[in-house]
């Protein structure tokens, strides 16, 4: 009996770690479940499980808002179809935005840096904390919206042990675990992020969007004056603890 106990146990662990590799530990990963359909812009948090991480407010897209606003697969940034179901999210990697310079002495002087540093991010919390030591698998899509005249890279996610706010619109400064090594400058077409990381332990919290650790460099995609944004839609997202690499 108490060897059949022991194995009994045996299998349990066995089990449990296989339980544990197919476990998803994104909540709401393609942005299907929602308190209710985004009609406008800014509003991420209707999407179950999201929410932003500073004072840049991410947007949610939805097949019954207008195609002016936030419309799927029209909407005020350009037209793409949903990478999976029938919803995906939006943030602004960077915007570089300019205002009037009433004090300005001449024409070079005429405009002056904003927001400048404006950019978004979506935090999510995740389904159960991250095991120290244990390897996981990040997949997201982004893609660069049609109506953006820049692109820029360092398009990545961040796992945290904290629930950061920032009081601010400005680039995070942390070190991403995951992140797209090139510049998105493709429009409208669904690019995949893909890579694993060792977790330290704890972190519960994940959060996407543009990174300038990874390097903060920008491309114009059109001659003479642009729009000076880089936005970015993002569906399916998955995380999950995998085998370690050899």
């Amino acid at each position: 009996m108490r060897l059949s106990l022991s194995l009994f146990a045996a299998a349990s662990v066995l089990f449990c770690s296989a339980q544990d590799y197919s476990l998803e530990l994104i909540r709401n990963g393609g942005f299907e479940m929602q308190d209710k359909s985004a009609n406008t812009y800014d509003q991420l948090i209707l999407a179950t499980g999201w929410r932003d991480a500073n004072l840049g407010l991410a947007d949610l897209f939805a097949p019954t808002a207008s195609a002016k606003t936030v419309g799927i697969p029209d909407n005020d940034y350009g037209s793409i179809a949903p990478f999976e179901g029938e919803y995906y999210a939006g943030f602004c990697g960077w915007k570089a935005d300019i205002q009037r310079n009433f004090n300005a002495y001449d024409e070079n002087d005429k405009f002056i840096p904003a927001w400048n540093a404006y950019s978004e991010y979506l935090k999510g919390e995740l389904i159960q904390p991250l095991v120290e030591g244990a390897t996981y698998e990040l997949v997201f899509h982004v893609a660069l919206a049609g109506n953006s005249d820049r692109s820029i890279k360092g398009v990545g996610a961040y796992f945290s042990e904290l629930d950061l706010m920032y009081q601010n619109r400005k680039f995070m400064e942390e070190d991403p675990q995951v992140f797209y090594t090139k510049i998105i400058d493709e429009r409208n077409k669904w690019v995949e992020v893909r890579d694993t990381f060792v977790a330290d332990g704890k972190e519960q919290f994940i959060f996407l969007g543009v990174f300038p650790y990874v390097g903060l460099e920008s491309k114009n995609m059109i001659e003479g004056y642009d729009n000076r944004y880089a936005y970015y839609y993002i569906d399916g997202i998955s995380l999950k603890r995998v085998e370690p690499q050899p």
